[in-house]
């Protein structure tokens, strides 16, 4: 080797030009006739070589007895495959024709158990059994199709899941739906068991494919519970005063339990969206309820002075009013912050933008109806308080993503 090789054996040459002969191993002193033998200049175990496989991450040449000798860079020989690069076989990793097939199948079963159910009941002589017995056929179909696709086989990767997934989605809301056709009673038990049979289903079918979707369906079925619960424990207690308020802290809490109880799976960021659009338009629509009786009390409140005069006494005799203390909207104002900040956090350590969507959507659309509801005399300072907010926390995070870049590139 001579003195100006570089450190991995290669000679430097001109890109345009053809690359040296190889060097050859006889001496200096032997003959010159008869052609010199080629030799592979390898650099020294010790050496550092530019590893294509890997990117800027600098490789040994020493891969061990046995292993294939590294490609030089640009010659478009691909490298041998590391033990982290897991080969998975064609069709694995996506469903293909199956997973539209199985959506459409479960898409038509789930049509007939509607169908078949609620035209059981619309006769009102009792419950029709021809169209109860198609839906229920229906719904048999779904969940069988579901269990036999997680028993007959273990493999199958993404084809297999939709074959777990959708026919068993739409299989625990029909038997949900159907039980509750079929017993036709409102007592409290009833919503239990309807509850407590899609958590268990749901359960069960998380277990066999570790979809989303039974995460979905089991929220369901706990809002379900959860609701009828409050109304059998508390709602005596809790009196008919401050309704609005007491919704949304029942909501708030909800959100807050399923998050936390959800951020154990690894189907954290679909649980936590999905009861938080739930928690969402709950909130929403209380504000929401807020307005409207403001609307209405400045309706019948203006009919009634034209009729009645200006006397106060004659507007409590009637009974003219919002229905509503300024200070339950404050309340779920402040609830309804607490959960965008909820959401903004849980967008910050997850990644997932459906959390920052809430987290905007919330004061968004929020804000709003609470200055319809607390019939703001000046909206222009609404507007200007919120911009300037919002303004400070937009330059703020402009500055922490300028700090974060500067320490990155440092």
């Amino acid at each position: 080797m001579t003195d100006d090789a570089p450190a991995n054996g290669t000679p430097e040459h001109p890109a345009d030009g053809p690359p040296p002969p190889p060097a050859s191993s006889r001496p200096a002193s032997s003959a010159p006739d008869g052609p010199a033998p080629d030799t592979v200049i390898r650099p020294p175990a010790s050496a550092i070589v530019a590893d294509p496989d890997d990117g800027d991450v600098p490789a040994t040449e020493d891969r061990g007895a046995g292993q294939p000798p590294v490609p030089p860079a640009q010659t478009g020989v691909p490298g041998p495959i590391g033990p982290s690069e897991p080969v998975q076989p064609a069709g694995v990793g996506r469903s293909g024709v199956t997973g539209a097939v199985v959506a459409l199948g479960a898409g038509l079963l789930g049509a007939a158990v509607v169908i078949g159910g609620f035209r059981s009941r619309s006769g009102g002589d009792g419950l029709d059994w021809s169209n109860f017995g198609v839906a229920l056929g229906a719904a048999a179909v779904l969940l069988a199709i579901a269990v036999l696709g997680a028993l007959v086989s273990r493999v199958g990767g993404r084809p297999r899941e939709e074959v777990v997934t959708w026919p068993g989605t739409v299989g625990i809301l029909a038997a949900g739906l159907l039980i509750g056709i079929g017993l036709d009673r409102d007592d409290s038990w009833v919503a239990y068991l309807i509850g407590g049979v899609m958590v268990v289903l749901a359960v069960i079918g998380y277990v066999a494919a570790r979809r989303a979707a039974f995460v979905v369906v089991a929220i369901l079925g706990l809002a379900l519970v959860y609701g009828v619960a409050f109304d059998d424990l508390l709602a005596d207690s809790v009196g008919d005063e401050h309704l609005q308020v007491t919704g949304a802290v029942l909501v708030a809490v909800f959100v807050v339990a399923v998050t936390v109880l959800g951020w154990a799976l690894p189907s954290r960021a679909v649980s936590g969206v999905v009861v938080g659009a739930f928690g969402l338009v709950g909130i929403l629509g209380i504000l929401a309820s807020f307005a409207v009786l403001r609307f209405l009390g400045g309706i019948f409140g203006g009919m009634s002075t034209m009729l009645l005069g200006d006397d106060p006494s004659m507007f409590s005799a009637v009974g003219v009013s919002d229905g509503f203390r300024e200070t339950d909207v404050w309340w779920v104002v402040a609830i309804g912050g607490a959960l965008a900040v909820l959401w903004a956090l849980a967008a910050a350590v997850s990644g997932h933008s459906g959390f920052s969507i809430l987290a905007i959507a919330m004061p968004a659309l929020g804000v709003p109806l609470a200055s319809v509801a607390l019939a703001a005399e000046h909206p222009t300072w609404w507007a200007a308080s919120t911009a300037v907010a919002g303004g400070v926390l937009l330059l703020g995070g402009a500055f922490l993503a300028r700090l974060r870049g500067r320490r990155t590139t440092g």
